[in-house]
């Protein structure tokens, strides 16, 4: 059993339950009750909502199997390779739009979840 890839799994499955719970009262549902958007964007956004939630789940998947032994290392490389770019696009999404760091907060919950499957892949 690779631990740290098993801490990846269980903050990977933390985000999607805090992006399913949290996301869906503090985005999505302002998203769909937004009059100023057309029907396009709107459910476009609302869409990619949807995909975000399937990725995190996957990710989680793909962690719990690169650290059981039933799956591969190489899903774990690749989650991790997924969060760490996650975590770096919504830093430069920060930095490039001057948003603050505490209120686009993905970054804090794709940073150990990558640092967890780095060490895991190095365990």
């Amino acid at each position: 059993m690779n631990g740290w890839f098993l801490a990846a799994a269980l903050i990977a499955m933390l985000t999607c339950l805090i992006h399913a719970w949290l996301g869906g009262r503090e985005v999505a549902r302002p998203l769909l009750a937004a009059n100023g958007l057309g029907k396009v964007a709107k459910f476009t956004a609302y869409y990619c909502w949807h995909l975000v939630t399937i990725v995190l789940a996957g990710l989680g998947l793909a962690f719990f199997l690169g650290a059981s032994g039933s799956g591969s290392r190489e899903l774990g490389a690749f989650a991790t390779g997924c969060a760490a770019l996650f975590c770096l696009w919504s830093l430069a999404l920060i930095a490039r739009f001057g948003l603050k760091p505490l209120h686009f907060p993905q970054w804090v919950l794709f940073a150990p979840m990558a640092l967890c499957g780095a060490a895991g892949l190095w365990a």
